[in-house]
């Protein structure tokens, strides 16, 4: 072997993998008797929190989308019934208009309400 081969890889002090399990598990052990702060949590905790953060945002997404489509609609409702009143009462003004122009008797009773007499009847000229 060449110089730099030796600095980085000396038969003489390495150990086989079998030697060399046994102090990193021990080393492990120990490590993790003499910090008993840093544990790690289980994979289970992450999969749960990850999907609970889910279910929160489709729920909430959800939540706002229903209460959207409920408000537009009550919009619809109370609009359709805006309409039907407006469509009722144009309605009866056709019919009044139509009345207006055709039937005799209407005609009589509007021209009496505004002040404006028949040519049938005589009219009170108030003399001087």
């Amino acid at each position: 072997m060449n110089k730099a081969a030796n600095i980085y890889w000396d038969n003489a002090t390495t150990e086989t993998m079998s030697e060399r399990r046994p102090v990193a598990v021990t080393r492990n052990r120990r490590a993790r008797a003499a910090a008993p702060s840093r544990r790690i949590a289980p994979w289970w905790l992450s999969c749960l929190i990850v999907t609970s953060i889910f279910v929160m945002l489709v729920v909430s997404i959800n939540f706002r989308a229903f209460k959207e489509m409920s408000e537009e609609v009550n919009q619809n409702t109370r609009l359709s019934g805006q309409i039907q009143n407006l469509q009722d009462e144009n309605l009866a003004l056709q019919e009044e208009i139509h009345a207006l122009k055709t039937d005799p008797r209407v005609i009589e009773r509007e021209a009496k309400r505004i002040g404006i007499g028949l040519r049938q009847e005589k009219v009170p000229v108030p003399a001087n």
